[in-house]
């Protein structure tokens, strides 16, 4: 059964196919959450996604693609869940966002010099990336992590095209300064 069968069937309500479409994105869902909010709350975002995404699949009108769709729901799980972590954080202890970006290459099929090189400009990568600030950083990693196009961006942040042009701009200006400033410094 195709991907819009199966939509179909879970918009009347099919808890099968609503099931095996999620299954196709899980992966996607799960690498979303993992670098919006780490490893230990990754798996409890996937479990909301699928949650709210079932509850609103009646209303799903196919503007957007189901993966865009489902990456939206994620990402506003996670901003949810960062934003009362954040409360909490407030009030109880100092405030971090220290976001982890997860490198999923996997380095023991290359080879070792290469892997070495590449785990390095990495390691600057994230520090780098880390210094920008929440918004440049969710566009850097839609774009160049998880490959969404300029107008599934700006869907999943319901923001504009040429906002998101102009903050990806800005990003990688800011990207490129602060790799400097990394390497300079080693």
């Amino acid at each position: 059964m195709n991907e819009d069968q199966l939509l179909d069937k879970a918009v009347a309500g099919d808890v099968d196919a609503f099931a095996e479409l999620f299954e196709t994105y899980r992966k996607l869902v799960f690498s979303v959450a993992y670098r919006l909010v780490g490893p230990n709350d990754a798996e409890d975002i996937v479990m909301d996604t699928y949650l709210k995404a079932w509850r609103a699949i009646p209303r799903f009108t196919r503007k957007a693609k189901l993966k865009t769709w489902l990456y939206r729901i994620t990402y506003n799980c996670a901003m949810d869940l960062l934003r009362k972590r954040q409360r909490t954080n407030k009030r109880f202890v100092q405030e971090s966002d220290d976001l982890p970006i997860a490198n999923y290459q996997d380095a023991a099929q290359e080879r070792p010099g290469n892997a070495l090189i590449k785990m390095e400009l990495s390691s600057e990568l994230t520090e780098a990336l880390g210094m920008l600030d929440d918004v440049h950083k969710t566009i850097v990693i839609m774009r160049y992590s998880d490959e969404l196009s300029y107008n599934d961006i700006a869907a999943v942040l319901g923001i504009s095209m040429g906002t998101v042009m102009s903050r990806l701009y800005n990003a990688k200006r800011k990207l490129k300064k602060s790799m400097k400033d990394i390497a300079n410094k080693s």
